[in-house]
């Protein structure tokens, strides 16, 4: 399936250095009327996944997410792809994950395990709209500390019992 990577966190691009996707023009260049949106997506060749990178620094990172052309943006790019993952900054310290939740079809929020307390979760959960969640995922999650939750509590069981040949293959 063609699947796109936004990089939507304008503030520190992850995403953008995780595909090294830092050279040429990106999504701000885009929103600003910078750049051709066919020189700003790229294909990861390793991953086979195409890759909008973050782009040109901007001082406002909320304005340009909630802009009037990233909605138009988003619209196109469903017709091109048959996944838009939109990576955003966390929900608690910036508005953007809040501006993007509500222009997206679904969202899936992570959490750190371990590290992210519950009572942030469940306040940042209901900041995002209700409807659109469409699950959680745990990640950074420790296999040592997470067996104490019994053998039946996460993928440690379910890896070695069906997994097993798809990763040693």
């Amino acid at each position: 399936l063609r699947t796109l990577v936004v990089d939507g966190d304008l503030r520190h691009p992850s995403a953008t250095r995780y595909f090294d996707a830092q050279e040429g023009p990106g999504l701000v260049d885009y929103l600003a009327g910078d750049a051709e949106l066919e020189k700003a997506i790229r294909l990861h060749e390793a991953s086979g996944v195409w890759v909008l990178p973050a782009g040109a620094q901007t001082q406002n990172p909320p304005g340009m997410l909630g802009s009037e052309r990233m909605k138009q943006l988003l619209s196109a790019l469903r017709e091109r792809f048959d996944f838009v993952i939109v990576d955003t900054p966390p929900v608690g310290p910036v508005v953007d994950a809040l501006i993007i939740a509500q222009i997206v079809d679904k969202v899936i929020y992570v959490v750190r395990w371990g590290a992210t307390p519950r009572e942030m979760v469940a306040h940042t959960l209901s900041r995002l709209p209700l409807r659109k969640i469409s699950g959680v995922v745990l990640n950074h999650v420790v296999d040592r500390n997470a067996r104490r939750y019994g053998r039946d509590g996460h993928a440690y069981y379910y890896g070695a019992r069906y997994y097993k040949n798809y990763y040693e293959s």
